[in-house]
């Protein structure tokens, strides 16, 4: 054939693939990760945290300043309290009376996308396929499922992804730095790993060889100054080193403790962590220096508590799909179904259709102290660290909880763990914080009990804890659901309250004491009834 061009006749041993079938495969990739972060993203709102934050922003826009006391605990009352998170309490507070607990899960979602944007962003500065982009939303993904709640550490999230995107990019200037942290250090504390990111990259220019964007010292001094521009000053620097001095709270809280492979929500993030480190183990030379150092040193981070994990998102996602920009299909797809089994522990965990799930706030028994408010309301009751957000939060300003997710309360945790141990315990915490009652965890233990019939028989009953625990002659049993028991003194509520709200036979996880109580005729069946009759009404849904 003769002319410019020439067609090469088709040999018979040639594949024929038809037309489109690699994009198609691509499509359904992306559209399985986009699926995989569109149910995370729909989670419902869990974070029991979220009902002080709402209670400090009621308090801010009620006083028109910020706290710089405790108002919310009679524990801590008058305790000097920097609340570093004020501005974004005012966000959850607008929001929630603007649109209530549904508004509060849309607004979740609205910043967990701002934190993945520049994510995707950087990966589109550096020509990333749309299939790396997408595996970079499920890598992120996976590792933002324990974070993925609506507290203050989104906000910081959002920020640290925008300046890792910025300093990725090469940009830096004084202004920039100064704006951006005198916004962020009203918002949350995470502004502290900003400073962590110019660190890294001043480091990774002088000993990776990697690009140093120019201004980047003047961004960070803008950034010193723009940090001081808060209502606390330099304070909000000790709170910064107060949490970075307190290693034993991984002891008593899940989330400031090493990811578990037994914690559903945890196991996504752990599975983004060995993903991410085989990654670039096989891709290590043409890995982004400053990233991968991001991505390592938060990952170390990470594994030591769980609290990093949304940062080590960011970077991990970034740092593994800058380095492979046109990832093999084949692997992906495998990758998003290894993720897919994962999600499997966390999702079956989500009650859909809920815009907040109250599995961490004992709901039902603070909603039952919220109705008998005329006599509960007047007495001091321990409440479990995180429970008090919501207790105070719907209780009112009025009222004084035990304590709760604060720091400031950190200090508490020893002295509770060691007083819930033994009646003489709790009788003496309750002595020490002049308490009149116990909102406590219903938790399925039992202990051998001994019981000697008139005839001098013996039978050994197992019973549940609290029975040894709160002995009936002192504590009064007068709500229980599977979350929550509620103890009250008997000397310090009226004596004819009690009688109409006391449990004395219908008590959780004691029913092989109640059917022998039952065979020897020493239960009123009437009363026994009408406490079914009444628990059936207070712990209905």
């Amino acid at each position: 054939m003769h002319g410019l061009h020439q067609v090469r006749a088709r040999d018979p041993s040639d594949p024929i693939i038809p037309k489109g079938s690699v994009s198609l495969k691509e499509g359904v990739i992306r559209a399985w990760a986009y699926a995989l972060a569109l149910i995370v993203l729909g989670f419902p709102v869990f974070s029991p945290d979220l009902f002080w934050h709402l209670s400090a922003g009621r308090w801010i826009m009620a006083h028109a300043r910020v706290p710089r006391f405790d108002p919310f605990s009679f524990t801590a009352a008058g305790a000097p309290w920097i609340d570093f998170e004020w501005a974004t309490q005012l966000l959850f507070y607008g929001v929630n009376v603007a649109g209530g607990e549904t508004g509060l899960w849309v607004l979740k979602i609205v910043l967990l996308l701002a934190a993945f944007v520049p994510v995707d962003g950087l990966l589109r500065d550096r020509d990333a396929s749309p299939l790396a982009r997408a595996g970079a939303l499920a890598i992120w993904t996976a590792a933002m499922v324990p974070q993925g709640d609506l507290r203050a550490d989104l906000v910081s999230t959002a920020f640290f992804a925008w300046l890792l995107r910025r300093l990725e990019s090469g940009r830096a200037s004084f202004l920039f730095g100064f704006g951006l942290f005198a916004f962020w250090s009203n918002l949350h504390a995470g502004f502290a790993l900003g400073f962590f990111l110019y660190a890294l990259y001043a480091l990774a220019s002088r000993f990776t060889g990697g690009r140093r964007p120019e201004g980047l010292a003047a961004e960070a001094a803008g950034a010193v100054l723009g940090s001081l521009l808060n209502p606390y000053g330099l304070g909000l620097y000790r709170v910064l080193l107060a949490h970075a001095t307190e290693p034993a709270m991984a002891r008593f809280v899940m989330e400031w403790g090493p990811p578990n492979w037994h914690r559903a929500f945890q196991i996504p993030l752990l599975a983004a962590l060995a993903a991410t480190a085989a990654a670039a183990f096989s891709a290590r030379e043409r890995l982004p220096r400053a990233l991968a150092a991001a991505a390592l040193v938060l990952g170390l981070a990470t594994a030591a508590s769980a609290r990093f994990g949304a940062y080590f998102a960011s970077a991990a996602a970034a740092c593994v799909f800058a380095a492979f920009p046109r990832p093999r299909a084949e692997i992906l797809a495998a990758g998003l179904a290894a993720l897919s089994l994962m999600l499997a522990p966390p999702l079956l965990r989500v009650r859909w259709g809920a815009s907040f799930q109250d599995d961490y706030v004992a709901r039902r028994a603070v909603e039952f102290i919220v109705r008998e408010r005329d006599v509960l309301g007047s007495l001091r009751l321990f409440n479990q660290y995180e429970w008090g957000g919501y207790l105070g939060w719907r209780m009112g300003e009025s009222y004084k909880v035990f304590g709760d997710g604060r720091y400031l309360f950190h200090g508490q945790l020893p002295e509770i763990q060691k007083a819930l141990v033994s009646a003489a315990g709790i009788s003496a915490l309750a002595e020490r914080r002049g308490l009149g009652g116990f909102l406590i965890k219903n938790e399925s233990l039992h202990l051998a009990s001994t019981r000697v019939y008139p005839d001098g028989s013996r039978r050994e009953i197992l019973r549940p804890w609290y029975v040894f625990m709160f002995p009936r002659e002192h504590w009064a049993l007068v709500y229980w659901d599977d979350q929550a028991l509620l103890f009250l003194d008997r000397s310090k509520v009226p004596a004819e309250w009690l009688a109409a709200h006391e449990y004395r036979w219908l008590r959780p996880s004691d029913a092989a004491a109640l059917q022998d109580a039952l065979s020897r005729g020493e239960v009123q069946l009437g009363a026994l009834q009408a406490e079914r009759v009444r628990h059936g009404a207070q712990t209905a849904r």
